[in-house]
């Protein structure tokens, strides 16, 4: 039986040393014969270990202008069974949220783990995670009921503070509030750091959407169409209404407020509330809409992605074969993002240039507009950074 057992050693470190190394005995064994060939070069590949976890073609990528500059893994292992609810980026890390109540934190360098917290447990509802401006840049998770405040360095919990009213959104950031919507139509305020409510304001509806700082003033938009202009202390600056309810969030330039509604229209309001235009379609709005350069985008549906002069509502161009939402400008061309993949669209006349599907990729995201980094998670919870080429 030694005898037996010796010759096996022996084989197996005899194989081990015609590969190189001793460790590497699985890479042998995978290793194609030589008479097999390159594959062609017109054929889809993924590179060997951590990649082969993301689906990355990258040959796709390069026809968009990026290219593959790490693989990260927020959780450790697969998440197939619990969902991202939340990715946010900085400069130096980006943060993903699971619906398991994990929150990790990567490096934007390198793609390694900065940290990662488990902050309650998979009944939690999360609603955003966004980081204060200050020198300090804590991070604050909030769920619909309480708000946990994380030291970005290293995940450590600084507060646990319960919110007041059950919220629906994520928060806006202006001084030391934190601005909600909640299911009950107010707009609620929070003192971060004191645990305190500031004050809150009724709207008629609840509110899904994400409410925005337009200028100095806090704009929301209700399901039930009600939307309010808010001074930082609560008091009503303006007021409007639209004539149905948000699958989207609006959007800003600073001056204005923007809203693709499902009452079948595109609205501009200013800080005062009144109407600058409206632009009315065939078909109700749920594409997020998006804003660049004097220039918005919006899906109108069968009508295809629209381009709108920001100040006077003229349409610029229309792409009925395109869908979804721009999320950057990378060499002058307009990278759109819908369910499936990206297509790159020449920003001057819609016309569609490229198209890359993106199969198991749950959520993309840039952290710029113009020619940025782009972030993408899969549907595993795998986390891959592409840079422009």
């Amino acid at each position: 039986m030694r005898r037996r057992r010796q010759s096996t050693v022996f084989a197996a470190l005899t194989l081990a040393l015609a590969c190189g190394s001793v460790a590497p005995l699985s890479a042998c064994a995978a290793r194609p014969r030589s008479d097999a060939g390159d594959p062609p070069a017109s054929q889809p590949t993924t590179q060997p270990a951590t990649e082969s976890r993301f689906p990355v073609v990258h040959s796709d990528w390069g026809k968009v202008g990026y290219r593959l500059d790490w693989v990260g893994f927020p959780f450790g292992v697969s998440v197939k069974s619990r969902s991202v609810v939340a990715m946010s980026l900085y400069p130096d890390i980006a943060v993903v949220q699971e619906s398991g109540s994990v929150v990790s934190a990567i490096e934007t360098s390198n793609g390694q783990n900065r940290w990662a917290a488990e902050l309650t447990g998979p009944l939690t509802k999360w609603v955003g995670v966004v980081r204060e401006s200050s020198d300090a840049g804590r991070l604050l998770v909030c769920s619909e009921s309480e708000m946990f405040i994380l030291a970005p360095g290293t995940g450590n919990i600084l507060g646990r503070e319960p919110l007041s009213r059950v919220v629906n959104t994520s928060p806006v950031l202006v001084d030391s509030l934190a601005v909600f919507g909640t299911s009950t139509g107010v707009v609620q305020s929070h003192i971060i750091g004191r645990g305190l409510p500031s004050w809150g304001f009724a709207s008629r509806g609840a509110i899904d959407a994400d409410p925005v700082l337009v200028g100095a003033q806090i704009a929301t938009v209700s399901q039930g169409g009600d939307v309010t202009f808010l001074s930082t202390s609560g008091e009503l600056v303006g007021r409007a209404r639209v004539f149905g309810p948000l699958d989207n969030n609006p959007v800003t330039d600073g001056e204005r407020l923007y809203i693709a509604s499902r009452d079948q229209s595109v609205w501009c309001f200013d800080t005062a509330g009144n109407l600058v235009w409206r632009h009315r379609t065939p078909h109700p709005l749920s594409a997020q809409p998006a804003l660049h350069d004097g220039v918005l985008y919006v899906d109108l549906g069968p009508g295809g992605l629209t381009a709108f002069d920001a100040v006077s509502g003229e349409v610029k161009w229309a792409a009925k074969d395109v869908h979804g939402t721009p999320i950057a400008l990378r060499d002058r061309r307009l990278v759109v993002r819908d369910a499936a993949g990206l297509t790159v669209v020449d920003p001057a006349r819609g016309d569609a240039i490229a198209r890359i599907e993106l199969p198991g990729v749950a959520r993309v995201m840039a952290d710029g507009f113009i020619d940025p980094n782009i972030y993408a998670i899969s549907d595993a919870g795998v986390l891959a950074k592409f840079m422009p080429r």
